[in-house]
């Protein structure tokens, strides 16, 4: 019962939080409009669970890139449990509800991590709460990166698996720990899942070495957990491993792209004073890198609270908890460790990613829990000792004292600091006003720091004296987190993410072509444009590699972002009709040369193999890509140059595959304008003349398929090995789970009886 109440209690500090847009609230989702949210995640729920209800599970996303993986780029979290709402409710109230249910799911986790390792019911309370709207995880809906929210919510359940494994070597418990990891696959955030990996590895291994007993089987159990979960969720993650080996992600990152957004040492002021750097609603943030990836506060109550049950708790594990935040801490920091590039250089996977900062997480939820196991020494001894409210009182001094300080020194030298790392959005000025209300802005930060730890002292001295004051020491250290997070609670109108004018526009000029949209590339989703570009990292490296080198950057630099300015020719190739920009709310749309259609016959060919020659060629003016194809192998048949090559249209198409149909006169190559990549397969439909057909790159980046003279009809299909085998990898692997999870409960009701 106690647990329903405190899961309850979680609940409705959610529903307190959000309850204005959990009821109708129009078209308005939380999040900031210059978010993830309003440039990719409402766009990729809106297309994918669209053609989930059509009763289509989208594989290929043809609208943005010249065509890209979706399933595979894992974003799309179409099998995560939670996601079903989007087939329940409307777009918006259905991102909201899932922003909400992923935060509650956090806390209830969290809530039974800290309960089964002894804690108080209040005191998990707590551990929940504190969890749920820390900055680390509650700036994640600031930002609109709701991947990021729903892969955090499996990592207290797995650490709980890890501990109950250790503790009763239950194999139950075991299954636990599959499901959690093969949800936070299923969640579409690979980056949290690998470095969840890393840190459970590390709290594992040092258990491991406090371990008295089978260190073998133990580490058998504990290995399980993701081997299990990565065969339950086969079907994502297969998928996933083949699309990255397809596309950008593909290849290690550049350093210095791979090496940014690392937790830079000064935002451990962020701990205490979460807008010492500014912040994003009441002073501009100066500090390194974005706010939302740098801060770390979970309350000055709750830091206060974990250095005291660091102190004094003795619990299970405790050294290897330390160990682990340690290690997380370290890797958190990034680059300004030498850790970092032994890491990047040696770590399978390691160099896939930026933002190493994303590890201080793993830092915040451990000290959220030595903070619950603070509280829950205070419960159970009803006092607090006299050292302990000393050392608050004394603190609470010096941030008052610092706060002052801060007020009244000459802020440029530290503002100025920040700005020669050139890891600051922030553009350099020289407004010394707006420079001394950031000096300001940090000072009341740690004045209030400062008053709200001399509250807790205060309730800790009462605590001595009347025990149930620890329960008010407790809701403060909850509070402080509640407004905190409040405060950066951001919503927007999500009809203003779609540009009216644009979709209007669009709807009187219907046809086979592309844009190119400049400030907003994944808009096509919601307008039902096809656009030349998009913003995520499912982008081929083919496709890639070609618009990079068509913008002037080197091919091996490629990734997922472009400023564009030169507007290569070549996009005709691509079938760019129009340019279209956004400035000053005034929206430009520019012609671009007549684009080919999506599907040409071409009677003209070479051979290329190498990239720098195929791009050397492509950019000749001699070179049309309507009258000549570059292959990278001869074709079979080879086609032959006519004064007409015969006629062909795309007669039907979906997400995942195209039918045509094509007269051929004379042997031609069919070039697709849409992006290869190897898992683009085609096969005939009844009354073609052929009985094969090969799909292969051309012009580097696109589709061919050589044919023969005659009548065809083939369907050119989007069909991933990778899902296929993980599909009947995971049906396997649930029904082996199922039947397990059933064994060994019905073995255990039998013991007990």
């Amino acid at each position: 019962m106690r647990w329903g109440l405190a899961l309850g209690g979680l609940a409705l500090l959610v529903v307190a939080m959000f309850a204005d847009m959990l009821v109708e609230p129009g078209s308005r989702v939380i999040g900031s409009a210059s978010g993830d949210l309003a440039s990719h995640t409402l766009h990729w729920r809106a297309f994918g669970f669209a053609e989930l209800a059509k009763g289509n599970l989208a594989l290929w996303n043809p609208y943005v890139f010249g065509g890209a993986p979706y399933f595979g780029g894992l974003q799309s979290a179409l099998l995560y449990p939670p996601n079903l709402v989007f087939l329940a409710l409307p777009l918006s109230l259905a991102m909201n509800w899932s922003i909400a249910l992923n935060i509650w799911l956090l806390g209830a986790f969290m809530y039974l991590w800290a309960a089964r390792r002894g804690m108080t019911p209040f005191a998990a309370f707590v551990a929940g709460a504190l969890v749920m709207f820390c900055a680390p995880h509650f700036l994640r809906v600031q930002a609109g990166l709701v991947t990021n929210l729903a892969a955090m919510v499996w990592v207290p359940l797995l650490f709980l698996a890890i501990d109950e494994w250790l503790a009763t070597r239950r194999p139950l418990w075991c299954l636990l720990g599959m499901l959690a990891v093969a949800m936070q696959i299923l969640a579409g955030q690979p980056q949290y899942v690998y470095y969840s990996a890393i840190v459970a590895a590390a709290y594992s291994a040092f258990r491991l070495l406090e371990s008295r007993g089978d260190r073998l089987a133990a580490a058998g159990g504990l290995l399980s957990l993701h081997i299990g979960g990565a065969l339950l969720a086969a079907v994502q993650l297969f998928a996933g491993l083949q699309t990255t080996a397809e596309t950008v992600r593909g290849q290690a990152l550049p350093y210095a792209f791979a090496a940014s957004f690392a937790f830079p040492p000064e935002n451990l002021l962020t701990l205490l004073v979460p807008g010492f750097f500014g912040d994003l609603w009441h002073q501009a943030y100066w500090g390194r890198w974005y706010f939302w990836e740098t801060c770390a506060f979970i309350g000055v109550v709750a830091v206060a609270l974990a250095g005291y049950g660091m102190a004094a708790a003795r619990p299970t594990g405790k050294r290897a908890l330390l160990a682990t935040a340690a290690v997380a801490l370290v890797l958190a920091l990034g680059e300004s460790t030498p850790l970092y590039r032994a890491l990047y250089d040696w770590l399978p996977w390691y160099d896939k990613f930026r933002a190493t900062g994303k590890f201080i997480f793993f830092v915040s939820m451990i000290l959220v829990l030595f903070a619950g196991y603070g509280l829950d020494r205070v419960l159970r001894n009803r006092t607090v000792p006299t050292s302990a409210v000393r050392t608050w009182g004394a603190l609470s001094m010096a941030l008052l004292a610092a706060g002052v300080v801060v007020r009244g020194v000459d802020w440029v030298p530290v503002y100025t600091s920040v700005m020669r790392t050139g890891q600051t959005y922030v553009e350099p000025h020289d407004d010394v006003a707006l420079v001394a209300a950031s000096g300001a802005f940090a000072g009341n930060g740690l004045l209030v720091a400062g008053l709200t730890l001399a509250a807790a002292a205060g309730l800790a001295a009462w605590a001595r004296r009347t025990p149930r004051a620890a329960l008010l020491l407790g809701a403060l250290a909850v509070a402080e987190v509640f407004v905190f997070a409040r405060m950066q609670r951001p919503t927007f109108d999500s009809a203003l993410v779609v540009i009216a004018p644009l979709r209007e526009f669009l709807a009187r000029d219907r046809g086979d072509y592309r844009i190119l949209h400049v400030d907003s590339h994944n808009s096509g989703f919601l307008t039902g444009a096809r656009d030349a570009w998009g913003y995520d990292p499912a982008v081929a490296r083919r496709y890639a590699e070609l618009v990079s080198w068509s913008e002037g950057i080197e091919p091996d630099l490629a990734t997922q972002y472009i400023s564009f300015h030169e507007f290569h020719p070549l996009l005709a190739m691509l079938r760019v009709k129009y340019l279209v920009e956004v400035k000053d709310n005034v929206m430009k749309i520019t012609p671009r040369p007549a684009p080919l259609h999506q599907v040409e016959l071409v009677g003209a060919y070479q051979v290329i193999t190498s990239r720098e020659a195929i791009l050397r060629t492509l950019a000749s003016p001699a070179f049309d890509p309507r009258k000549e194809v570059i292959l990278e192998r001869e074709p079979q048949p080879a086609p032959v140059a006519a004064a007409t090559q015969g006629r062909v249209a795309v007669i039907r198409q979906g997400s995942d595959y195209l039918d045509i149909e094509a007269n051929v006169v004379a042997p031609s190559v069919l070039l697709v304008t849409d992006a290869w990549t190897p898992a683009w397969h085609a096969r005939p439909l009844p009354g073609s003349s052929a009985t094969s057909y090969e799909v292969m790159p051309a012009n580097y980046a696109l589709r061919a398929v050589p044919l023969g003279a005659g009548k065809h009809r083939l369907r050119m299909e989007y069909s991933p090995a990778g899902f296929h085998i993980g599909l009947a990898v995971s049906l396997l692997a649930w029904a082996a789970w199922i039947g397990a999870g059933l064994f060994l409960l019905r073995r255990e009701r039998m013991r007990g009886a």
